[in-house]
């Protein structure tokens, strides 16, 4: 793989006490980027101070921006990048050492093959195991590889950008991430993908540590908003009223309905009431977007999704 050039891009915000894990990952693979991105996006806890005393064995860029969040901050590096790959790395994930080598691979046997994700471990905040390979638990029923765009729609891709490696032709292509999205933007990026006609491959290993820990969780206005706007995409491009409708009823916004659901059930036993309280806007908002027909409700669908 001599002409592998790959282009690791690690956006950071406030996750100081990660970043001699995750970049001491880039720094371990058998295959070695040709360059790291360091994107500092507004930290206030030392961060920017750590990436640029760090040393790598390959050149470095550090990058500044005011809290524009990751979708930004990843275009922001994909733009200057020069590797054939783009490799993403959250700040608070570690790749295991051959990551970058196993995906890489395919897409150099292939030139049409535009990503290569992998399964994942889930670690704690101290970065003790919780579970392995977690994509088939996360719901058995979504495919892997992706090869049919209603599969796609039906659920959460689980697609982690961390654990993806992407060609750079393909995303220039479709325009990297949807900088208004911080959530959803890899299920975005990799369905725009799909669609534009890249095939992808599929790890059943693990080639990621994907950290969860209270800063981390999915759970914040931000990612609601985001999930939002996602849903309005999806509406336009393949709901009923659009053109050449592959749903005709909306059904993928019930996934969404049932994701502003669990979120009401999980905090309402500890009288979180604004987080309640914006739990019932959203599901309001899903039963709005879908414009279905009387009696055909969100709700009914999310229920029958379980």
């Amino acid at each position: 793989m001599s002409q592998a050039t790959v282009s690791a891009i690690l956006p950071v915000y406030n996750g100081v006490q990660y970043l001699k894990d995750s970049i001491g990952s880039v720094v371990s693979q058998t295959l070695q980027p040709m360059e790291l991105f360091l994107i500092d996006d507004g930290s206030t806890d030392g961060s920017l101070e750590y990436l640029a005393s760090t040393q790598t064995p390959f050149p470095k860029i550090v990058l500044t921006q005011n809290n524009k969040r990751q979708s930004a901050a990843r275009n922001l590096a994909a733009a200057q990048a020069k590797g054939k790959y783009l490799a993403f790395l959250d700040h608070d994930d570690i790749w295991f050492p051959t990551h970058l080598e196993k995906l890489v691979a395919p897409m150099e046997a292939d030139a049409w093959v535009g990503w290569a994700y992998s399964d994942l471990d889930e670690i704690d905040a101290q970065g003790r195991q919780v579970s392995q390979r977690n994509l088939r638990s996360f719901n058995p029923h979504v495919e892997h590889p992706k090869t049919n765009l209603i599969n796609m729609l039906s659920s959460d891709m689980f697609i982690f950008p961390s654990a993806a490696v992407v060609r750079r032709e393909a995303f220039e292509a479709i325009g990297g991430f949807d900088e208004r999205l911080s959530g959803y933007e890899d299920d975005d990026l990799f369905l725009r993908l799909f669609r534009a006609g890249w095939l992808n491959v599929f790890f059943p290993e693990s080639l990621v540590r994907y950290r969860r820990h209270a800063s981390s969780s999915s759970f914040s206005e931000r990612m609601w908003t985001s999930r939002e706007i996602f849903a309005e995409k999806l509406l336009a491009d393949y709901g009923r009223s659009a053109p050449g409708a592959l749903l005709r009823t909306g059904d993928h916004c019930a996934p969404f309905y049932a994701s502003a659901k669990a979120e009401y059930l999980r905090h309402l036993p500890h009288q979180r009431w604004e987080q309640c309280t914006m739990s019932l806007a959203l599901m309001h908002r899903f039963n709005a977007l879908q414009r279905l027909p009387p009696g055909r409700t969100a709700a009914k669908r999310a229920l029958a999704l379980r």
